[in-house]
Parts: structure tokens; C-alpha cells; sequence
């Protein structure tokens, strides 16, 4: 996936928005369409105040400033990008034709180059058995030491021993699922909770079921189905049940591609809205706070939202600056830090953030692994104990939005990946 660049906003940005959002997305387009910088401008000032953790926003307002030849400001915004720890050719962007000679516009490009150097803290835990898994999503069973990660392309689940050796829990398409999504093991009661989605890039994917998704409930055991889930589409609407946490409870949450997060009590044993499309633009995977009161949810187009489980109400979480907290795809809490795959920006990267005493503020933040070949796209990870594996070289960059592979495509191993965790 790219980071946003010049154009007014990045492809992260998702597509069920509020609709202040939307306003503010086609306003903006239609100012930079007609070349009106200063309306541009006001836009982007808007949209960066409801996500300031959003690179785009950052880098965006760096080309219209420069459009509109305030040398400075274009060069602070600029500077403040780089900061984040992103790069981008803008050596190559007519945006920047206005300062691209200057001293100031030279040293931010060597800051870019160095952010794309590697940092790597990892090694390979184990290598998946097909190169065209699509893996997506990993989780562990503390009983058996079994890994089991989840195939979209292959439609299955696969367990993985401790020795890395690796067979089918699920097979490919048993009890007609889509693409296989989120996974996450209830070692108490021997569950295996899996999401699955109609996808373009899965086997035997059939376009009338676009839209449609599912949340399975496996025996940890025996592999048989307990029960599904199937959200209704109304009006149309699309899901895809992506990407979920279980509570210590059994209570399980989960974002949708709809823009609402959803959840199933222990309790009721239904599927339900716990927060509608609106607040959250993008919901991708959830965190559980320590106490079970809030529920920390990664948002791929704004950065990272907090919602009050009683009441419901949904705040974000506070940044430093310099922190980009958009494009993330895998979201974990361990303590006071949060571990974030973030796979939308430039570069792609791990990064751990170190939250304050009251876990509503970002202190500070580190890069974990980046611009590494084994990374590739990385999708998921699970802490255990103290080391986070992760998922490297999902594929996903080898099929097109649609979902059929790319012309060309070539697959490299997907590999588990682990790091150890610092207190």
C-alpha cells in the first residue's frame, strides 16, 4: 500500500466516511481540480484537525503551501513528515518545483533516505508451507503451543506446532466459508472464534456474494463448527468482518468494513452493533484495555479511537505531533504500550507506542522493524509472553483491490516473524 502523496488523500481513506468527512474530501478535491490553493488549504486545515495522526494530512499541506509560496510553511510540513518517519520521492513532485533548491528542502530529503534504512529486531520463528496463502491474521493457544493463522486466498486455517510444523485445522472451504480473516483462540473454553468475508481474492470467490460476511465459532478440539453468525446486509451495505479481540470474559469484538465495530457477549450469544458507522471511519483491529472498560480501536483513515464500553462514547486517543498513527492495520496492547503494524504508509512498519499511567495519551513512540525484505506487507502479530509474532510477506501486495493476482506477481515465502518486547 502507498502513503498519501500529493493527491488530496491517500487510498486509505475510507470509502464509508462520515459525512463531514466526505464534504470535506469532495470540497477539497474540487479546490485542488480547479486549482484553488487557498480553499485547498482550508480543507486540508479541516481534515487535519479531526486526524492529525494522518500522514497524508501532513504531507498534503507541505504541496499547498508550497502551491501558494509560503517557502516556510511548506518546508515545516514537510520537516514534520520526515519526522513522523516517513519517506517519499519528493525530489520528483512538481508540487515542491519552488523549494526544491533550497538547504532546508536538501536536509529533509536526507532525513527521508534515512528513514527508509532498515531496522530489523526480528527473526524468522517459522516459514508457512505456500507462498500464495494470503496469510492474514495469527493466533496462539497457550495449552497446546499452537499457532493458527487464517488464509484468505486458500480459504482455510492452518494450526502450527511448536516445531513449525504446519496442517490444515480448517480445509479449504469446509463449511462453505469465504476468505478466512480474523482468528483468535478462547484457550478457557477451547474455542476458536474465525471471521470470514466474500472476497474477490479468494478462491472460488462468487461476485453475488459480495458484501457478505460471517463470524465462526470453531472447537478448539475437534475442528467442527459450534455456530455462525451472518451479519444481513440492509440497503445494500457491505461488510467485511476483518479483524477482532476476545475479552478474558469470551466476549468478542470486532471491526467492520462498514465503519461499525461489533461484538458477541458470553452472555447474549448474538452478533450486535456496539458502535454504528459514523465516529470510525475504518475500523480495523481492537485492543482491550487491562481493566475491560475501553476498547482501543485502530482506524485506518483517522488513527486510533477509544470507546467507553458502558456508555459507549468514542474519543482518541492523544498524539505527540511527530507520531503518524494512520494506516494501521494490527493494533495490540501489552501494558502501557500499544504495538502497531502499520501497513498504509511509506514506510510500511512495526512501531510500539508508550502510553501515559491513564492509557488515553501517546508519550512516545519506536520503530520496531521497518524496510525489511522478510516485512514485506505485513498484516497481523499476537504477543506471547513477552515476544510479538508477526506476520511477514502476507502477499497481499501481489493481488490487485479487486482481487485477482497481478499480472507478474511474484510470491515470496510467508514467513512468523518474532520480536522480544522491552518492559
Amino acid at each position: 500500500m502507498r502513503a498519501a502523496a500529493v493527491l488530496l488523500l491517500a487510498a486509505v481513506l475510507i470509502a464509508q466516511s462520515p459525512p463531514t468527512w466526505q464534504e470535506m474530501r469532495r470540497a477539497a478535491r474540487a479546490a485542488r481540480e480547479a486549482k484553488d490553493y487557498p480553499a485547498l488549504r482550508d480543507n486540508l486545515r479541516k481534515l487535519y484537525a479531526l486526524a492529525p495522526g494522518h500522514p497524508g494530512m501532513v504531507y498534503n499541506q507541505g504541496a499547498v503551501e508550497a502551491l501558494l509560496g509560503n517557502k516556510d510553511a511548506a518546508l515545516d510540513w514537510l520537516r514534520l513528515y520526515a519526522e513522523m518517519g516517513f519517506a517519499w520521492d519528493i525530489a520528483a513532485e512538481a508540487d515542491f518545483a519552488a523549494i526544491r533548491q533550497s538547504e532546508g528542502f536538501k536536509q529533509i530529503e536526507a532525513r527521508m533516505a534515512e528513514n527508509r534504512k532498515p531496522v530489523s529486531n526480528s527473526q524468522v520463528a517459522f516459514t508457512l508451507p505456500e507462498k500464495d496463502l494470503l496469510a492474514e491474521d495469527i493466533t496462539y493457544d497457550p495449552k497446546t503451543k499452537t499457532f493458527y493463522v487464517s488464509s484468505v486466498h486458500h480459504r482455510k486455517i492452518l494450526a502450527i506446532d511448536a516445531h513449525g510444523a504446519a496442517r490444515e485445522f480448517i480445509r479449504e472451504g469446509q463449511d462453505g466459508v469465504w476468505a478466512m480473516l480474523a482468528v483468535a483462540v478462547d484457550a478457557k473454553r477451547r474455542v476458536l472464534w474465525a471471521s470470514t468475508a466474500a472476497m474477490g481474492q479468494a478462491l472460488g470467490y462468487q461476485a453475488a456474494d459480495a458484501g457478505r460476511s460471517a463470524m465462526l465459532k470453531y472447537d478448539l478440539r475437534t475442528g467442527k463448527q459450534l455456530k455462525r453468525y451472518d451479519l444481513q446486509r440492509v440497503d445494500g451495505q457491505q461488510h467485511v468482518l476483518g479483524d477482532m479481540t476476545l475479552s478474558p470474559d469470551g466476549d468478542v469484538y470486532i471491526g467492520d468494513a462498514s465503519g461499525a465495530v461489533y461484538m458477541i457477549s458470553h452472555r447474549r450469544d448474538v452478533l450486535e452493533v456496539l458502535v454504528g458507522p459514523g465516529e470510525i471511519v475504518g475500523p480495523q483491529t481492537p485492543a482491550l484495555s487491562p481493566d475491560g472498560k475501553r476498547l482501543f480501536v485502530a482506524d485506518y483513515g483517522r488513527g486510533i479511537a477509544i470507546v467507553d464500553l458502558a456508555s459507549r462514547a468514542v474519543s482518541w486517543l492523544a498524539t505527540p505531533k511527530n507520531l503518524g498513527v494512520a494506516g494501521i492495520d494490527g493494533l495490540y496492547l501489552t501494558g502501557r504500550q500499544l504495538i502497531a503494524v502499520q501497513n498504509g504508509t511509506s514506510p510500511i512498519r512495526i512501531i510500539r507506542i508508550q502510553l501515559d499511567s491513564s492509557l488515553t495519551r501517546a508519550e512516545s513512540w519506536q520503530v520496531i522493524e521497518a524496510n525489511t525484505k522478510a516485512l514485506g506487507t505485513p498484516t497481523h502479530a499476537v504477543v506471547v509472553g513477552r515476544e510479538l509474532f508477526f506476520i511477514g510477506n502476507s502477499g497481499w501486495d501481489n493481488f490487485e483491490d479487486e482481487g485477482p493476482i497481478k499480472k507478474g506477481a511474484v510470491f515470496q515465502p510467508p514467513q512468523i516473524l518474532k520480536v522480544r518486547l522491552t518492559p
